[in-house]
């Protein structure tokens, strides 16, 4: 049975972008996007994959602290070991939901509890609409 990955913003999860949920399946990656921020990219569900011959899809941004001169290392690490923790989750997690960033209700699953207290911590939900 598949398990699904939820994201919320923050905005209540009533409108389009403040909240999304992904089957493992469409995880495709986590990228730094910039010093401050990375993006957790999924396959979108949508008939509109492709932008100028190259594929888009969905994406999450997560805002933090530039870390990447400290020995932690840059904070994209932490967002990667919490997905894969996500998408490996033990058999508890077997055709459920998991909270991965929930900020409506201050779930934040493995280290990424430890970088929410950046000042610049946020998400945002990002279609390929």
């Amino acid at each position: 049975m598949e398990k699904y990955l939820y994201f919320s913003e923050g905005g209540g999860a009533n409108a389009t972008t403040e909240a999304a949920m992904y089957p493992v399946s469409s995880f495709l990656g986590v990228e730094p996007e910039s010093a401050t921020t990375t993006r957790i990219y999924f396959k979108s569900p949508m008939n509109n994959d492709t932008a100028a011959g190259a594929v888009k899809g969905d994406f999450i941004e997560v805002t933090h602290a530039d870390t990447h001169a400290v020995a932690a290392g840059h904070r994209v690490r932490v967002i990667a070991q919490a997905m894969a923790e996500a998408c490996n989750a033990g058999p508890h997690a077997d055709g459920s939901s998991i909270a991965v960033i929930d900020v409506d209700n201050s779930i934040y699953l493995g280290g990424i509890a430890d970088i929410i207290g950046d000042a610049s911590f946020g998400i945002t939900v990002n279609l390929d609409s």
